[in-house]
This record gives structure tokens, C-alpha cells and sequence, in this order.
């Protein structure tokens, strides 16, 4: 299950421990043109915990790119949370809530089909989610970096012909991929900026494609 390449749904009730609070979700029209980075963590999880100076990093990197990460937790326990998120200080250098209205969860970990955390979604400045899955994952990077290049673009842009076209997503079955031709792998490898040279035979293209080009949006 998958809801990459849908709306992201306005996500109302948090409860904020640290940052500023950020509007997440609604529509393309209303949403502030920015990347939403939302990763379901908890305290108690250590894989969490792991993640955690990964998603600082990336704040760091991206801070002038409209990026936002925003680590919320189904936690309820808010005193807990905020003894967690001060102890860990500026090695938690991102927004942190609580989902006490848990729209999250209902919202989107559910309808994702996550069974596990941590679990990031990205969401792109046409309120879009690019991405759900592990944030320690290739393809999270890839999709961050792509929607944050968008992101920026459309801010420089100005009355609007620099804004990026997305590119859609590649369903189509291994089988499928197969029967194009090598020319046409490639140049759908290609216009999403990924390389064709670690492909030697048809196949390694099919799978590439496959693999980066189902839930990962690119722009051109």
C-alpha cells in the first residue's frame, strides 16, 4: 500500500515541543510553498533514535531550501517528550510535536500501511506526498533532494516560469519495463537525472527504473 502521489491531508491538533508551528497538509492552493519533511518517531524507539542526528543533518543542509523536519511522536505523555527532545538539545535540531489528535496516524501512517517507525513522509510544495518509508532509505534522500531543488526554483521563480513539472510516476510492471526498448528505458532514466552507466544489459535498466522511478517524483 501506498499513498505516494497523493494529497497530503490537513494534519490539525499537534502539540508543539519545540519550533515554531508549521501548517502541514490541506490543499496545493493553501499550502505555504515549502517541503514538509514529517517523520513518526518515539521516544522509546531506538531505530528512532538512530535517525535522529541523520534528519539534523539534513535540516542543516537544507535550511535555506524551504525545507521543514518535523518529528511527531503518537506519544501522549507531552511532559515525557519534552524531557527527551530538551535532553537531546541541539543534536534534535528540528521541530518536534505531539499528534494528540492523532491525525497522523489516522491520516497518514494508516492509509501509508506503515507497520513500523521511524516512518517519513515527504511532502513537496504542491502539498504532494513524494515519499513514505525509512528515512535511512536511498530514495529518501533522492525524493528530499528533488522536491527541495522544486522547492527552490519555484521560490526564485517569481511570476512563474521557473516552477519544475513533475514527472509521473512508473508503474508499470517488471514485464512491462521489458518490452521497451533500451532507448526508452533509458531516456525515462535520463529526464529524472539518474545515470545509466552502472546498467550493462536491458534488465539493470527495467530494474533501475523500477526501483528509483515507482515512488520517488522527479522534476524537470
Amino acid at each position: 500500500m501506498s499513498i505516494v502521489g497523493s494529497q497530503c491531508p490537513p494534519i490539525r491538533g499537534l502539540t508543539w515541543i519545540k519550533g515554531d508551528p508549521i501548517p502541514v497538509g490541506g490543499t496545493a492552493s493553501s499550502s505555504p510553498k515549502r517541503v514538509i519533511v514529517l517523520e513518526c518517531w518515539a521516544t522509546w524507539c531506538p531505530p528512532c533514535r538512530d535517525s535522529i542526528p541523520h534528519l539534523t543533518e539534513l535540516q542543516h543542509v537544507y535550511k535555506d531550501k524551504h525545507v521543514y523536519v518535523v518529528g511527531v511522536t503518537s506519544e501522549q505523555n507531552v511532559a515525557t517528550v519534552k524531557k527527551f527532545v530538551e535532553g537531546m538539545g541541539s543534536k534534535m535540531d528540528y521541530t518536534v510535536a505531539v499528534d494528540s489528535s492523532g491525525e497522523v496516524q489516522e491520516g497518514l501512517m494508516m492509509p501509508a500501511g506503515a507497520r513500523g517507525i521511524p516512518h517519513a513522509f515527504i511532502v513537496d510544495t504542491n502539498n504532494a506526498i513524494v515519499f513514505s518509508g525509512h528515512p535511512m532509505e536511498p530514495g529518501f534522500q533522492s525524493a528530499l533532494r528533488t522536491a527541495a531543488a522544486a522547492a527552490s526554483d519555484r521560490a526564485g521563480g517569481g511570476g512563474g516560469g521557473g516552477a519544475k513539472q513533475a514527472l509521473p510516476l512508473i508503474t508499470a510492471s517488471l514485464e512491462e519495463l521489458m518490452g521497451m526498448s533500451v532507448k526508452a528505458l533509458k531516456e525515462l532514466l535520463t529526464e529524472r537525472g539518474l545515470s545509466t552507466a552502472d546498467c550493462v544489459e536491458k534488465g539493470d535498466l527495467a530494474k533501475k527504473v523500477q526501483a528509483q522511478c515507482s515512488t520517488v517524483t522527479y522534476y524537470k
